[in-house]
């Protein structure tokens, strides 16, 4: 089947719509009204986003900006589904643990990483250090949580539902 211009202007009103939202609850990234066109407005957004979001600032929408902005979108706006694996509500992982636990974020974290340019990669190295803490930070920060590096409930519910949309997709 053809890839027809309906296609195409419904996929620029998709990722625009996505990015409408996220220039909502994030103001580095100008509004732009969400439509079929491609115009100057969008372009500029486009461009922040990619400054703001580490990603090559071309104004262009590539594969790795649709994935991030889609990813971004995801972050902000789908609720989290609790995954049992995790300790207790009340448990906390912070700078100066370790273990198996920490290991088990280091590799879901990188995952991410690898497959979002917007998340860091960090050493796996079973140690919860200012790696770790900056990638929890910037994970909670896309997920719209309170931005203090300390892996609570909340953060690894988004960490697990952002881990379960990413092997959806592959």
């Amino acid at each position: 089947m053809a890839y027809t211009e309906a296609d195409r202007n419904a996929h620029m009103r998709e990722i625009l719509n996505y990015l409408y939202h996220i220039a909502i609850r994030d103001l580095r990234i100008p509004i732009v009204t969400p439509s079929s066109e491609y115009s100057a407005e969008t372009a500029l957004a486009v461009r922040a986003y990619q400054q703001a979001y580490g990603l090559p600032v071309t104004g262009e929408i590539n594969e790795a900006t649709w994935n991030s902005i889609v990813m971004t979108y995801r972050l902000l706006t789908d609720r989290a589904i609790p995954l049992a694996v995790f300790p207790h509500g009340g448990f906390l992982m912070q700078q100066g643990d370790t273990g198996e636990l920490v290991y088990l974020v280091q590799v879901l974290l990188n995952t991410l990483a690898r497959r979002y340019h917007n998340l860091p990669v960090i050493p796996i190295s079973g140690s919860y250090d200012m790696h770790t803490s900056n990638a929890v930070k910037r994970l909670q920060g896309l997920a719209a949580l309170p931005e203090n590096g300390v892996l609570d409930r909340a953060t690894w519910d988004h960490l697990a539902l952002f881990i379960n949309q990413l092997t959806l997709t592959i």
